[in-house]
């Protein structure tokens, strides 16, 4: 077993029995294997690569990218740092080339953020929606929200307003991948007869499999390499909140969706207020938060409380950061399944800058970026930012 698995079967192991386990298992191994060797996915930085987005990682705090901080600074404009403009954007990924790219839903576009904070428009016209396959600022988008990124820079988007899922090549071409615009639905199949509704969260595994969180179908669905699309969880049109494997279990409107190297899967159930964990034999448990009670504590599994979470992001060492959207924070899962607040104050929908809490505004968007830094939409900003 190469080290990064072997790294994450612990995990695995610590999630369901505490981090006593894993301190005395790690401690059998001679007590030399560092937990943040494990495998960071396209969220997780690349360490080849300067993180220059925003000031050095040592100074924790929440610090602007890019985008207006005044009440007035709307609308969709390219330009760098505070003289950019996006217009809701949502899903954030850090591509290889260490650019960011945003799901920017009001605009219809996906937007381009260099590490020197200049933001562009890369595909889709400002104001224009539509379904166009096409190239760069050819194609067009109906309220897209998720974006994820695979090691040869493609980008994968949830279209959410016309029920497919879109592929970008590095060269800014787009194509329809799965769905057809329009047409909400639910059937499986081959990609271009298989139907999604609303589809939101996207998440790519090592084997090239596609993830989708679909979001008014209330399910987990699967993109394969051959585009075969499959549903592993939950039933289309019944929303609700079950454990259980596969069809037995129930969501409610989930909207992001990650998965690890190990094949696990986490999903923000976002209705129910609850973070849910699929396993690769299809069996879902919820591992943080109570369906349907919408709350801001800290502590472990049922206990702790989350409110209307709509984003995720997991880092190398094993933690999964949520952005807490009716909390106006960001969360840490950590290995122990226990829940603590990292970033902003509970209820307090504002984005403030400067040392921890700070403050964010009603924050959708998550990824990781570079060592020990996270990058987050909130409101209409895209931030940096630096938990302790």
């Amino acid at each position: 077993m190469r080290l990064p698995d072997f790294l994450d079967a612990l995990r695995r192991f610590a999630r369901r029995l505490g981090p006593v386990v894993l301190c005395a298992t790690l401690a059998a191994c001679g007590g030399s294997v560092a937990i943040g060797l494990g495998y960071s996915d396209h969220d997780g930085g690349h360490p080849d690569k300067p993180d220059r987005h925003g000031p050095p990682v040592r100074e924790s705090g929440v610090f602007l990218i890019a985008g207006g901080l005044c009440p007035t600074c709307g609308g969709s404009f390219d330009g760098s740092g505070s003289s950019a403009r996006f217009d809701a954007p949502e899903g954030i990924v850090t591509a290889p080339d260490g650019n960011l790219y945003v799901a920017e839903k009001n605009s219809a576009t996906i937007r381009r953020v260099s590490p020197q904070g200049v933001a562009v428009t890369f595909a889709g016209s400002v104001g224009a929606p539509g379904s166009s396959d096409g190239a760069g600022t050819g194609a067009r988008f109906n309220m897209p929200t998720r974006i994820e990124a695979d090691a040869d820079g493609n980008l994968y988007v949830t279209d959410t307003g016309n029920s497919t899922i879109r592929r970008i090549s590095a060269a800014g071409a787009v194509t329809t991948l799965a769905g057809a615009a329009g047409e909400c639905g639910s059937a499986n199949g081959d990609a271009r007869n298989a139907r999604f509704c609303a589809p939101q969260g996207i998440a790519l595994d090592r084997q090239g499999n596609l993830y989708v969180a679909d979001t008014l179908n209330h399910t987990v669905r699967r993109i394969d390499r051959a585009n075969v699309v499959t549903t592993i969880a939950g039933v289309a049109g019944a929303c609700g909140s079950s454990d259980g494997r596969g069809s037995a279990a129930r969501f409610c409107e989930p909207q992001d969706i990650e998965v690890d190297s190990a094949g696990y899967l986490y999903v923000a159930d976002t209705a129910n207020s609850t973070i849910r964990e699929i396993a690769p034999n299809g069996e879902v448990r919820t591992i943080a938060g109570a369906a349907e009670q919408c709350g801001s504590a800290d502590g472990t599994a049922g206990s702790a409380r989350l409110c209307r979470a709509a984003g995720l992001a997991l880092d190398g060492g094993g933690s999964l950061f949520v952005a807490d959207t009716g909390n106006g924070t960001v969360r840490r899962i950590n290995v122990a399944n226990a829940v603590t607040t990292v970033i902003g104050v509970p209820g307090s929908q504002n984005n403030v800058l400067g040392p921890l809490p700070g403050g964010l505004n009603m924050p959708r968007g998550i990824a990781v970026l570079g060592i020990d830094a996270l990058a987050v939409t909130s409101q209409n900003l895209v931030l940096k930012l630096v938990p302790r």
